[in-house]
């Protein structure tokens, strides 16, 4: 394996945060919906709610597969760490329609590492041998 192949910092970086937002999401999931421990954390019914509640999970295993695969050079990782970082990007989106952009602390950070990440990952296709 090259060089460049055994360790890139921005799929460790893109790798460690996915992985830490997707356990987050699952550990807020849980709470919320077995324990009641947490509130809502959005203005809309609680059926609605908590329908959110399954496409996060899904959002959840894709950012866990893809964290993985980024770190194992893999092309599913790749497809995966995509398909999850896109998900999130309407997760956010959708936080900012409902609330207004009222959740700029969460939104804004969020809003700005998934355009980082689809960038750097787009400009980074080489190593996982794709689209060359």
């Amino acid at each position: 394996m090259d060089k460049e192949k055994r360790f890139v910092l921005g799929l460790v970086i893109i790798a460690v945060i996915n992985l830490f937002i997707a356990l987050m999401t699952i550990f807020f999931w849980v709470g919320h919906l077995l324990a009641h421990r947490f509130p809502k954390t959005l203005p809309v019914p609680d059926n609605l709610y908590n329908s959110f509640a399954i496409p996060d999970f899904v959002l959840a295993v894709f950012l866990i597969i893809g964290s993985y695969g980024l770190l194992r050079f893999s092309k599913t990782g790749y497809v995966f760490t995509l398909i999850g970082i896109g998900m999130w990007l309407f997760d956010v989106l959708l936080v900012a329609g409902l609330t207004g952009f009222f959740k700029m602390s969460i939104v804004i950070p969020s809003l700005l590492f998934c355009l980082w990440a689809i960038f750097y990952l787009w400009k980074k296709r080489q190593i996982f041998q794709l689209f060359s």
